[in-house]
């Protein structure tokens, strides 16, 4: 007869038994709602039927390790809604209390901001609240990911000695990494880290002059990535390198070359920001080799990405410059008159998305002089117009004149000078008051606006238009005048819309916002009472705050 001591340990490990085997097909039914979308490419639609079911599962059972994956896959498949997905993956790691899934997500939503919306400072802010929880990590692998991430946004915007020192040190850790011995995926993951740290120090290097340095890791970089279709794309950035030297040495053949070899793997990949570098320098060298219409061809190019996309590097701004120049050069009013409005609005994101490298490049048209120019184009094409009017009138008078007796020819003329004398007086009189304002004057104060709206005066309770004024050192006659030039509206709707963008951006990217009631969320926003802030929300975005919260949670779900 078994004693007390062998039944307990019998139950204990019957119990141990069964956990195991729960955790074990429990993980076997998450594994397997992975396994159904394994194959699907990204922002493939179909593998959400299948990603929702994870979700539904692992909130169900409160899995919320589980669940921040399945948020981190809605990510990677869902092409809308990836910053909202986002928002959920952190909210399930923060219930999981797991560093590195907290840090994870983190990183995923700063992919977010890097790779699909291009906001270079917003996905350094998460890469930032990322390195909170993996910089001490014990998984090297997620430390590392952090820290390069963090390189390449510091990169984009111009730090590039900080850059550097960055990758350098991924480069250690993936060179000691990349084994063969590791598992296939494993390996190429640790590889392609290799790859391109090594290429972003490249980089590096060559902005700043120390060629010789960037010329050994490209080589190193095309000897790596040879003979394996893993790293095609890798290996076509290392062309593109290559090619950036050899047109900084004016060696042109050479850089057509091998810009030709980068473009093929970069196109494919659908890389359209270093696309519109090769098509920028395939121009210049065109330029060098005095075939300007050949190089506006590429420049074009450059700016049909920027169309599409509505983002471009700060490298290639100078296309812009080369168009208006060969527009200008060749008395063409109209095109000169667009590429200046396209480069006005190249600067616009520039200065939101670049603002230490927006300093540092050389600006041959500052804002000031294009401003100044699209106004002469535009009253140049204005003035055409009106000859044009004036001819077709001077022809229906000639007309007139040969069909009516002078006594009606001396009353017409008589007319038209009365009413052209009152037409002009009464232009006069309307002629709007910012015209007659130095133009020196209205950039200053725009940019004060420009500065106050980053630091979001608007939010102050109350805040008057004289008080606006004061801060700006103008009058309110002035300021309204401005006011109402650039930005299309009268004082009260300009604050009151900056303060509905507000609101809206804090609901959509703050979960804790959702939660506040309407009273404190319009009085968070600067609004003397809910009723003005409801009023002045729905008139904006055609939902009253309510019909919005709830329309973020139905898109998260």
């Amino acid at each position: 007869m078994k004693t007390y001591n062998e039944n307990f340990i019998i139950l204990k490990n019957a119990i141990f038994l069964f956990v195991c085997i729960g955790v074990l097909v429990n993980g076997q039914k998450f594994s397997d709602y992975r396994a159904r979308y394994d194959n699907f490419d990204e922002n493939d639609g179909r593998a959400m039927e299948f990603v929702n079911s994870y979700i539904k599962e692992a909130g169900k059972t409160k899995n919320y390790r589980e669940l921040s994956q399945a948020y981190r896959d809605a990510v990677y498949f869902n092409k809308d809604k990836k910053l909202a997905y986002a928002d959920s993956t952190i909210w399930a790691a923060s219930l999981s209390k797991d560093t590195d899934i907290i840090g994870n997500a983190y990183l995923t939503k700063g992919s977010v901001f890097y790779f699909s919306l291009r906001k270079y400072q917003f996905a350094l802010d998460e890469y930032l609240k990322a390195w909170k929880y993996l910089k001490n990590s014990e998984n090297s692998y997620l430390h590392y990911k952090n820290l390069y991430y963090i390189g390449i946004v510091k990169y984009y915007l111009g730090y590039y000695e900080e850059a550097l020192d960055i990758f350098s040190a991924c480069k250690l850790y993936y060179s000691q990494t990349h084994s063969s011995k590791l598992l296939p995926n494993l390996y190429h993951n640790q590889k392609r880290g290799y790859l391109n740290s090594l290429n972003h120090m490249s980089a590096c290097l060559i902005f700043l002059a120390r060629y010789k340095e960037a010329s050994d890791l490209i080589i190193e970089g095309l000897k790596e990535s040879a003979n394996d279709k893993n790293f095609d794309l890798e290996r076509s950035y290392f062309y593109e390198l290559r090619a950036v030297l050899s047109y900084i040495k004016n060696n042109n053949k050479e850089a057509e070359e091998d810009f030709n070899t980068a473009i093929a793997g970069i196109l494919k990949a659908d890389d359209f920001t270093h696309a519109s570098v090769i098509y920028f320098l395939k121009g210049k060298i065109l330029l060098r080799k005095n075939k300007d219409h050949e190089a506006v061809y590429y420049f074009k190019k450059v700016d049909s990405i920027f169309i599409e996309h509505d983002f471009v590097l700060p490298a290639v701004r100078e296309s812009y410059e080369l168009l208006i120049n060969y527009y200008k050069d060749n008395n063409d009013s109209s095109n000169e008159l667009y590429y200046t409005k396209q480069l006005l609005a190249f600067d616009k994101i520039l200065s939101n998305d670049f603002k230490y490298l927006s300093t540092k490049i050389h600006k041959e048209y500052d804002t000031k002089d294009l401003s100044e120019s699209k106004r002469r184009l535009e009253n140049l094409s204005l003035y055409g117009y009106l000859i044009a009017v004036f001819l077709i009138l001077t022809i229906t008078c000639g007309v007139k004149y040969y069909n009516m007796r002078r006594k009606r020819h001396d009353e017409i003329v008589s007319t038209v000078i009365k009413h052209s004398k009152k037409a002009h007086d009464s232009i006069e009189t309307t002629q709007p008051l910012t015209s007659k304002l130095p133009q020196d004057f209205v950039n200053e104060i725009l940019n004060k606006l420009s500065q106050m709206e980053e630091k979001r005066f608007y939010l102050e309770k109350g805040l008057t238009q004289n008080q606006l004024a004061k801060k700006l050192k103008t009058n309110t006659t002035y300021l309204s005048a401005i006011i109402n030039m650039s930005k299309g509206c009268n004082f009260s709707s300009y604050i009151n819309r900056l303060r509905i963008e507000y609101a809206k951006e804090m609901l959509i990217n703050d979960n804790e916002w959702r939660k506040y009631s309407i009273d404190t969320i319009s009085k968070e926003c600067g609004f003397s009472n809910r009723s003005n802030f409801s009023k002045f929300f729905l008139e904006i975005t055609s939902l009253s705050p309510v019909e919005f919260i709830q329309k973020i949670k139905g898109d998260q779900e």
